[in-house]
């Protein structure tokens, strides 16, 4: 009988032993696959990360380049509003046209204007005869670089009005306007002072035939202007002098 027990126990035995490793074999697979499965998902966390950090470089250096192309597109923009911008010079009010034997007379009042636009000096009244009033002038004209970072001294062109002049007189004989305002180039940036470009004037024709004294100066023309329209009577006219470039006459 004790024999029986004893195998019974062995056999007990014998199978908790079996129970206990397959559990146990059963236990580690177990863990393994897990810690095989934690490795992986390490992997793709480590995977994803990378790519989010790139697709973040990525984006920042999107934004960069659009930041890029913002500033140099409003950079364009400024500067083609500087090189297109008018400066309002002066006012022509026709004042009376008479027919007389010796063809029309056209009187005029010309009033120059300071850089808002206001009056400044005495208007001065002129006659013409002609219908049609020539505007001489002296021009100069700077680099479009110098036009384009609104330069102080070079930001905008400058004009020294000469004389007007109708289609039936000579020029010569038309009265002159550079009194006008006591100084010549009236339109030469919101603070600058007649004497700054003193030499200019003094040398216009020096620069105008030097080439080589005009590009050191930054100049980029010099010669004059005489530009011209029909007046009609009780009418008036805006003389406006572009950034970069010459004189016009539009009517108001």
């Amino acid at each position: 009988m004790s024999k029986l027990l004893n195998v019974l126990a062995l056999l007990v035995l014998g199978g908790l032993v079996g129970v206990v490793g397959w559990w146990t074999n059963h236990y580690r697979s177990s863990l393994l696959e897990q810690e095989a499965d934690i490795v992986e998902r390490d992997r793709r966390i480590d995977e994803l990360k990378l790519s989010i950090e790139a697709q973040a470089g990525a984006l920042l250096e999107a934004e960069a380049a659009v930041r890029t192309v913002t500033a140099e597109k409003d950079a364009l923009a400024l500067r083609n509003k500087l090189l297109l911008l008018d400066h309002r010079l002066a006012r022509v009010e026709v004042v009376e046209q008479r027919e007389t034997t010796e063809g029309t007379v056209t009187k005029v009042r010309f009033i120059e204007l300071g850089p808002d636009g206001k009056p400044i000096g005495e208007p001065k009244q002129v006659e013409v005869r002609g219908r049609f009033l020539y505007l001489e002038s002296q021009v100069v004209k700077f680099s479009d670089e110098y036009v384009a970072s609104a330069d102080p001294l070079r930001g905008t062109s400058i004009c020294l009005f000469r004389r007007v002049f109708g289609e039936q007189q000579k020029p010569m004989d038309g009265p002159e306007l550079d009194s006008v305002g006591r100084g010549p180039g009236l339109v030469k940036g919101d603070n600058v002072l007649a004497d700054e470009h003193a030499e200019l004037w003094q040398r216009f024709w020096d620069y105008a035939n030097d080439p080589e004294l005009a590009r050191e100066a930054g100049v980029r023309a010099v010669h004059g202007e005489a530009p011209f329209t029909e007046l009609r009577p009780g009418k008036s006219y805006r003389v406006e002098l572009r950034a970069s470039g010459g004189l016009s006459i539009t009517p108001e």
